[in-house]
Protein backbone atom coordinates (compact mmCIF):
# COMPACT_ATOMS: atom_id res chain seq x y z
CA UNK A 1 0.00 0.00 0.00
CA UNK A 2 1.46 3.29 -0.95
CA UNK A 3 1.09 5.95 1.77
CA UNK A 4 0.87 9.68 1.24
CA UNK A 5 4.36 11.27 0.90
CA UNK A 6 3.85 13.70 3.66
CA UNK A 7 3.86 10.42 6.40
CA UNK A 8 7.36 9.36 5.16
CA UNK A 9 8.52 13.13 5.64
CA UNK A 10 7.49 12.69 9.60
CA UNK A 11 8.96 10.58 12.41
CA UNK A 12 7.30 8.49 14.69
CA UNK A 13 7.75 9.81 17.92
CA UNK A 14 12.14 9.19 19.21
CA UNK A 15 10.51 8.39 22.72
CA UNK A 16 9.03 5.08 21.80
CA UNK A 17 11.30 3.04 22.36
CA UNK A 18 11.47 3.72 25.97
CA UNK A 19 8.08 4.10 26.44
CA UNK A 20 7.78 0.46 25.22
CA UNK A 21 10.70 -0.32 27.63
CA UNK A 22 8.39 1.21 30.80
CA UNK A 23 5.27 -1.15 29.51
CA UNK A 24 7.06 -4.10 29.28
CA UNK A 25 8.99 -3.57 32.69
CA UNK A 26 5.82 -2.87 34.79
CA UNK A 27 4.28 -5.81 33.17
CA UNK A 28 7.11 -8.24 34.14
CA UNK A 29 6.24 -6.47 37.63
CA UNK A 30 9.11 -3.56 38.06
CA UNK A 31 8.53 -1.06 40.01
CA UNK A 32 9.63 1.94 37.35
CA UNK A 33 10.14 5.29 38.09
CA UNK A 34 9.10 7.56 35.58
CA UNK A 35 10.49 10.82 35.15
CA UNK A 36 8.89 11.19 31.16
CA UNK A 37 5.35 12.84 32.64
CA UNK A 38 4.52 16.12 31.01
CA UNK A 39 2.02 16.54 33.22
CA UNK A 40 1.23 17.92 36.34
CA UNK A 41 0.49 14.69 38.87
CA UNK A 42 -2.12 16.93 40.22
CA UNK A 43 -6.04 16.54 40.07
CA UNK A 44 -7.81 18.98 38.27
CA UNK A 45 -9.21 21.20 40.83
CA UNK A 46 -12.64 20.30 42.41
CA UNK A 47 -14.36 23.53 41.64
CA UNK A 48 -13.90 22.95 37.97
CA UNK A 49 -14.95 19.71 37.94
CA UNK A 50 -18.42 21.08 39.64
CA UNK A 51 -18.47 23.23 36.65
CA UNK A 52 -18.09 19.92 34.47
CA UNK A 53 -20.86 18.39 36.25
CA UNK A 54 -23.36 21.22 36.01
CA UNK A 55 -23.00 21.92 32.73
CA UNK A 56 -23.85 18.24 31.98
CA UNK A 57 -26.86 18.12 34.40
CA UNK A 58 -28.03 21.24 32.71
CA UNK A 59 -27.83 19.89 29.04
CA UNK A 60 -25.25 21.55 27.96
CA UNK A 61 -23.83 18.51 25.88
CA UNK A 62 -24.70 19.84 22.18
CA UNK A 63 -22.47 20.72 19.34
CA UNK A 64 -20.92 24.61 19.53
CA UNK A 65 -19.72 26.85 17.15
CA UNK A 66 -16.49 25.90 15.81
CA UNK A 67 -14.16 28.74 17.34
CA UNK A 68 -15.77 27.56 20.94
CA UNK A 69 -18.65 28.75 22.74
CA UNK A 70 -18.34 32.45 23.39
CA UNK A 71 -18.80 32.75 27.03
CA UNK A 72 -14.82 31.16 27.11
CA UNK A 73 -13.87 33.17 24.76
CA UNK A 74 -14.49 35.98 26.21
CA UNK A 75 -13.35 34.19 29.49
CA UNK A 76 -9.67 34.27 27.65
CA UNK A 77 -10.28 37.46 26.19
CA UNK A 78 -10.34 38.57 30.14
CA UNK A 79 -7.58 36.72 31.23
CA UNK A 80 -5.34 37.41 27.97
CA UNK A 81 -5.65 41.43 29.47
CA UNK A 82 -5.68 41.02 33.13
CA UNK A 83 -2.29 38.28 32.96
CA UNK A 84 -1.03 39.60 29.80
CA UNK A 85 -2.15 43.26 29.04
CA UNK A 86 -2.98 41.71 25.78
CA UNK A 87 -6.33 43.14 24.09
CA UNK A 88 -7.88 40.44 21.69
CA UNK A 89 -11.81 40.56 20.26
CA UNK A 90 -13.39 37.53 20.62
CA UNK A 91 -13.51 37.03 17.12
CA UNK A 92 -9.42 36.77 17.52
CA UNK A 93 -9.76 33.87 20.11
CA UNK A 94 -10.09 30.03 18.57
CA UNK A 95 -10.71 27.05 21.01
CA UNK A 96 -9.06 23.88 20.09
CA UNK A 97 -8.53 20.20 20.91
CA UNK A 98 -6.24 21.21 23.21
CA UNK A 99 -2.77 23.20 22.58
CA UNK A 100 -1.35 20.78 19.83
CA UNK A 101 -4.32 21.31 17.70
CA UNK A 102 -4.06 25.11 18.13
CA UNK A 103 -0.52 24.94 16.89
CA UNK A 104 -1.03 22.44 14.03
CA UNK A 105 -3.41 24.37 12.84
CA UNK A 106 -2.07 27.73 12.91
CA UNK A 107 0.78 26.02 10.87
CA UNK A 108 -1.19 24.46 8.53
CA UNK A 109 -2.44 27.97 7.83
CA UNK A 110 0.65 30.12 7.07
CA UNK A 111 3.20 27.44 5.76
CA UNK A 112 3.23 25.44 2.55
CA UNK A 113 6.02 23.63 0.58
CA UNK A 114 8.73 26.21 -0.20
CA UNK A 115 8.40 27.38 3.01
CA UNK A 116 10.95 27.55 5.81
CA UNK A 117 10.20 27.82 9.89
CA UNK A 118 12.40 28.87 12.63
CA UNK A 119 12.56 26.50 15.74
CA UNK A 120 14.84 27.46 18.31
CA UNK A 121 16.60 23.84 20.13
CA UNK A 122 15.95 22.83 22.64
CA UNK A 123 12.53 22.42 20.71
CA UNK A 124 9.47 20.25 21.88
CA UNK A 125 9.17 17.06 19.68
CA UNK A 126 5.88 17.94 17.63
CA UNK A 127 7.49 21.45 16.20
CA UNK A 128 9.46 20.20 13.64
CA UNK A 129 7.04 17.21 13.02
CA UNK A 130 3.63 19.92 12.30
CA UNK A 131 6.24 21.72 10.11
CA UNK A 132 7.09 19.10 8.11
CA UNK A 133 3.39 17.53 7.70
CA UNK A 134 2.86 21.21 5.95
CA UNK A 135 4.92 20.52 3.40
CA UNK A 136 7.13 23.43 5.24
CA UNK A 137 11.13 22.96 6.17
CA UNK A 138 12.27 23.33 10.00
CA UNK A 139 15.34 25.59 10.12
CA UNK A 140 16.50 24.56 13.93
CA UNK A 141 18.25 27.72 15.50
CA UNK A 142 20.46 26.59 18.13
CA UNK A 143 20.49 28.24 21.51
CA UNK A 144 23.98 27.65 23.81
CA UNK A 145 24.01 26.30 27.65
CA UNK A 146 25.83 29.65 28.63
CA UNK A 147 22.67 31.68 27.92
CA UNK A 148 20.41 29.60 29.54
CA UNK A 149 19.02 27.65 26.64
CA UNK A 150 18.11 31.09 25.40
CA UNK A 151 18.28 31.88 21.94
CA UNK A 152 19.93 35.23 21.25
CA UNK A 153 18.89 38.52 18.61
CA UNK A 154 21.92 37.83 17.15
CA UNK A 155 21.27 34.05 16.66
CA UNK A 156 17.98 34.77 15.26
CA UNK A 157 18.90 37.19 12.72
CA UNK A 158 21.90 34.69 11.20
CA UNK A 159 19.13 32.08 10.76
CA UNK A 160 16.66 34.19 8.87
CA UNK A 161 16.62 34.08 4.69
CA UNK A 162 14.22 35.16 2.01
CA UNK A 163 12.13 31.77 2.75
CA UNK A 164 11.52 32.07 6.42
CA UNK A 165 8.13 32.31 7.15
CA UNK A 166 7.68 31.64 10.77
CA UNK A 167 8.93 31.47 14.39
CA UNK A 168 7.81 28.87 16.80
CA UNK A 169 8.33 30.10 19.44
CA UNK A 170 8.65 28.72 23.41
CA UNK A 171 8.93 30.19 26.26
CA UNK A 172 8.72 29.11 29.47
CA UNK A 173 10.90 26.13 27.59
CA UNK A 174 9.75 22.34 26.95
CA UNK A 175 12.37 20.56 27.76
CA UNK A 176 14.72 23.19 29.58
CA UNK A 177 12.66 24.82 31.80
CA UNK A 178 14.03 28.55 30.36
CA UNK A 179 12.06 31.65 30.82
CA UNK A 180 12.74 34.64 28.61
CA UNK A 181 12.87 38.01 30.40
CA UNK A 182 11.04 41.36 29.03
CA UNK A 183 14.61 42.75 27.96
CA UNK A 184 15.85 39.91 26.48
CA UNK A 185 12.85 39.43 24.73
CA UNK A 186 13.08 43.13 23.52
CA UNK A 187 15.98 42.24 21.55
CA UNK A 188 14.22 39.38 19.72
CA UNK A 189 11.41 41.68 18.92
CA UNK A 190 13.41 44.42 17.40
CA UNK A 191 14.76 42.27 15.12
CA UNK A 192 11.44 40.73 14.22
CA UNK A 193 10.01 44.00 13.40
CA UNK A 194 12.65 44.53 10.66
CA UNK A 195 11.24 41.67 8.81
CA UNK A 196 8.06 40.05 7.65
CA UNK A 197 7.88 36.81 9.93
CA UNK A 198 4.81 35.70 11.95
CA UNK A 199 5.18 34.63 15.00
CA UNK A 200 3.66 31.50 16.66
CA UNK A 201 4.14 31.51 20.78
CA UNK A 202 3.30 28.86 22.47
CA UNK A 203 2.88 30.16 26.56
CA UNK A 204 1.21 26.82 27.80
CA UNK A 205 3.88 26.63 30.75
CA UNK A 206 3.33 30.65 31.43
CA UNK A 207 1.78 30.15 35.10
CA UNK A 208 4.75 27.56 36.14
CA UNK A 209 7.72 30.14 36.68
CA UNK A 210 9.84 30.41 39.73
CA UNK A 211 11.85 32.36 42.17
CA UNK A 212 9.29 35.37 41.92
CA UNK A 213 9.30 35.95 38.08
CA UNK A 214 6.88 37.05 35.38
CA UNK A 215 5.98 35.26 32.16
CA UNK A 216 5.93 37.74 29.40
CA UNK A 217 4.54 37.18 26.01
CA UNK A 218 6.04 38.30 22.47
CA UNK A 219 2.96 40.03 22.00
CA UNK A 220 3.07 42.46 24.56
CA UNK A 221 5.59 44.20 22.06
CA UNK A 222 3.66 46.53 20.28
CA UNK A 223 5.96 46.65 17.19
CA UNK A 224 5.41 43.15 16.25
CA UNK A 225 1.52 42.50 18.42
CA UNK A 226 -0.19 42.50 14.80
CA UNK A 227 2.04 39.42 13.86
CA UNK A 228 2.05 37.39 16.19
CA UNK A 229 -0.38 34.19 17.72
CA UNK A 230 -0.34 33.45 21.23
CA UNK A 231 -1.32 29.49 22.23
CA UNK A 232 -2.47 28.73 25.72
CA UNK A 233 -4.63 26.57 27.57
CA UNK A 234 -5.76 25.09 30.77
CA UNK A 235 -3.88 21.63 30.09
CA UNK A 236 -0.62 22.51 32.63
CA UNK A 237 -1.71 25.57 34.89
CA UNK A 238 -4.69 23.69 35.95
CA UNK A 239 -3.82 20.08 36.01
CA UNK A 240 -6.21 19.84 33.44
CA UNK A 241 -3.56 17.61 30.49
CA UNK A 242 -6.99 14.91 29.25
CA UNK A 243 -9.50 17.95 28.95
CA UNK A 244 -7.98 18.98 26.06
CA UNK A 245 -8.79 22.51 25.65
CA UNK A 246 -5.96 24.64 24.31
CA UNK A 247 -6.60 28.56 22.48
CA UNK A 248 -4.79 30.85 20.03
CA UNK A 249 -5.61 34.54 19.80
CA UNK A 250 -3.82 36.90 17.40
CA UNK A 251 -4.82 38.29 14.12
CA UNK A 252 -8.06 38.10 12.58
CA UNK A 253 -7.24 36.77 9.32
CA UNK A 254 -4.84 34.04 10.59
CA UNK A 255 -7.35 33.41 13.52
CA UNK A 256 -10.17 32.90 10.59
CA UNK A 257 -7.78 30.58 8.61
CA UNK A 258 -7.49 28.24 11.59
CA UNK A 259 -11.13 28.12 12.00
CA UNK A 260 -11.66 26.95 8.48
CA UNK A 261 -9.25 24.19 9.03
CA UNK A 262 -10.44 22.97 12.60
CA UNK A 263 -14.32 23.19 10.96
CA UNK A 264 -12.99 20.47 8.67
CA UNK A 265 -11.00 18.37 10.90
CA UNK A 266 -12.34 18.32 14.91
CA UNK A 267 -15.11 20.68 14.48
CA UNK A 268 -15.59 22.88 18.00
CA UNK A 269 -13.68 21.45 21.32
CA UNK A 270 -15.42 19.30 23.87
CA UNK A 271 -18.29 20.98 24.93
CA UNK A 272 -17.86 20.03 28.74
CA UNK A 273 -14.86 20.67 28.79
CA UNK A 274 -15.36 24.04 27.47
CA UNK A 275 -17.81 24.64 30.26
CA UNK A 276 -14.61 23.59 32.70
CA UNK A 277 -12.52 25.75 31.56
CA UNK A 278 -14.79 28.96 31.92
CA UNK A 279 -14.53 28.08 35.53
CA UNK A 280 -10.69 27.65 35.24
CA UNK A 281 -10.18 31.07 33.85
CA UNK A 282 -12.69 33.14 35.83
CA UNK A 283 -11.33 32.23 39.10
CA UNK A 284 -8.01 33.39 41.01
CA UNK A 285 -7.01 29.51 41.91
CA UNK A 286 -5.20 28.86 45.15
CA UNK A 287 -4.86 25.21 43.46
CA UNK A 288 -3.07 26.57 41.12
CA UNK A 289 -0.55 29.16 43.45
CA UNK A 290 0.48 25.63 45.40
CA UNK A 291 1.30 23.45 42.87
CA UNK A 292 3.60 25.84 41.23
CA UNK A 293 5.31 26.22 44.71
CA UNK A 294 5.33 22.74 45.26
CA UNK A 295 7.12 22.15 41.79
CA UNK A 296 9.81 24.80 42.98
CA UNK A 297 10.69 22.54 45.95
CA UNK A 298 10.26 19.54 44.02
CA UNK A 299 12.62 21.53 41.68
CA UNK A 300 14.89 22.33 44.11
CA UNK A 301 15.71 19.34 45.25
CA UNK A 302 16.29 17.74 42.17
CA UNK A 303 18.70 20.32 41.19
CA UNK A 304 20.80 19.49 44.49
CA UNK A 305 20.72 16.00 44.08
CA UNK A 306 22.13 15.90 40.47
CA UNK A 307 24.81 18.57 40.44
CA UNK A 308 26.26 15.75 43.39
CA UNK A 309 25.95 13.39 40.81
CA UNK A 310 29.91 13.29 38.70
CA UNK A 311 29.39 13.70 35.35
CA UNK A 312 26.35 15.10 35.33
CA UNK A 313 26.47 19.08 34.56
CA UNK A 314 22.62 21.16 34.78
CA UNK A 315 21.21 24.57 35.08
CA UNK A 316 18.32 25.12 37.41
CA UNK A 317 15.18 25.74 35.45
CA UNK A 318 13.43 28.86 35.90
CA UNK A 319 9.86 27.38 34.90
CA UNK A 320 8.20 24.18 34.05
CA UNK A 321 8.47 21.06 35.62
CA UNK A 322 11.59 19.61 33.67
CA UNK A 323 15.32 19.97 34.04
CA UNK A 324 17.76 19.49 31.36
CA UNK A 325 21.14 18.11 32.50
CA UNK A 326 23.95 17.23 30.25
CA UNK A 327 24.78 13.73 30.28
CA UNK A 328 27.43 13.63 27.38
CA UNK A 329 30.46 12.99 29.54
CA UNK A 330 28.49 8.98 29.69
CA UNK A 331 28.92 9.01 26.00
CA UNK A 332 31.70 6.29 25.29
CA UNK A 333 31.06 4.58 28.62
CA UNK A 334 30.46 1.03 28.93
CA UNK A 335 28.91 -1.43 30.83
CA UNK A 336 28.19 -5.10 30.49
CA UNK A 337 26.80 -5.31 27.56
CA UNK A 338 25.93 -1.77 27.52
CA UNK A 339 27.75 0.93 25.13
CA UNK A 340 26.60 4.33 25.52
CA UNK A 341 26.60 6.45 22.80
CA UNK A 342 24.00 8.99 22.53
CA UNK A 343 20.96 9.79 25.28
CA UNK A 344 19.14 7.29 23.86
CA UNK A 345 21.39 4.31 24.83
CA UNK A 346 22.05 6.57 28.42
CA UNK A 347 18.30 6.30 28.63
CA UNK A 348 18.03 2.69 27.49
CA UNK A 349 20.60 1.94 30.09
CA UNK A 350 19.03 3.49 33.44
CA UNK A 351 15.73 2.33 32.22
CA UNK A 352 16.84 -1.20 31.81
CA UNK A 353 19.37 -1.40 34.21
CA UNK A 354 18.09 0.84 36.83
CA UNK A 355 14.67 1.01 36.36
CA UNK A 356 14.63 4.67 35.95
CA UNK A 357 12.51 6.21 32.69
CA UNK A 358 14.02 9.68 31.47
CA UNK A 359 13.20 11.83 27.77
CA UNK A 360 16.23 11.24 25.83
CA UNK A 361 17.56 15.08 24.75
CA UNK A 362 18.15 13.89 21.22
CA UNK A 363 14.23 13.76 20.79
CA UNK A 364 14.47 17.79 21.55
CA UNK A 365 17.29 18.55 19.49
CA UNK A 366 20.21 18.28 21.85
CA UNK A 367 21.61 14.89 22.19
CA UNK A 368 23.69 16.22 24.94
CA UNK A 369 21.22 16.41 26.90
CA UNK A 370 18.43 14.44 28.61
CA UNK A 371 14.70 16.11 30.00
CA UNK A 372 13.83 14.77 33.75
CA UNK A 373 10.56 15.64 34.77
CA UNK A 374 9.55 16.14 38.51
CA UNK A 375 5.79 16.18 37.91
CA UNK A 376 5.91 13.48 40.11
CA UNK A 377 5.73 12.67 43.97
CA UNK A 378 8.84 13.56 46.34
CA UNK A 379 8.77 9.92 47.53
CA UNK A 380 9.23 8.95 43.77
CA UNK A 381 11.63 11.44 43.34
CA UNK A 382 13.95 10.52 45.66
CA UNK A 383 13.73 7.24 44.84
CA UNK A 384 14.15 8.23 41.38
CA UNK A 385 17.08 10.03 42.10
CA UNK A 386 18.79 7.37 43.92
CA UNK A 387 18.34 4.87 41.01
CA UNK A 388 20.07 7.62 38.67
CA UNK A 389 22.85 8.05 41.17
CA UNK A 390 23.36 4.22 41.61
CA UNK A 391 23.63 3.53 37.95
CA UNK A 392 26.10 6.34 37.31
CA UNK A 393 28.64 5.50 39.93
CA UNK A 394 28.28 1.79 37.89
CA UNK A 395 28.86 3.64 34.53
CA UNK A 396 31.58 6.14 35.92
CA UNK A 397 33.78 3.70 37.50
CA UNK A 398 34.24 2.11 33.98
Amino acid sequence: MQLADRVRRIQSSKTVGISNTVLRLRHEGNHVVSFGAGEPDFDTPDFIKQAAIEAIQKGKTKYTQVMGIPELREAIARKLKKDNNLDFDTDQIVVSTGGKQALFNAVLSLCQEGDEVLVPTPYWVSYPEQVKLAGASPVYVPSRVENGFKITADDLKRAITSKSKLLIFNSPNNPSGAVYDREWLQDIATVLAETSLVILTDEIYEKIVFDGRTHVSLASFPEIKNRVVVVNGVSKAYAMTGWRIGYAAGPREIISAMIKIQGHSTSNPNTIAQWASVAALSHDAKEVRDMVAEFQKRRDYVYRRLSQMPGIHCRKPEGTFYIFPKVSDYFGKTYHSYRISNSFDFCQFLLEEEKVALIPGGAFGMDSFVRISFATSFQEIEEGMDRIERGLTKLYSR
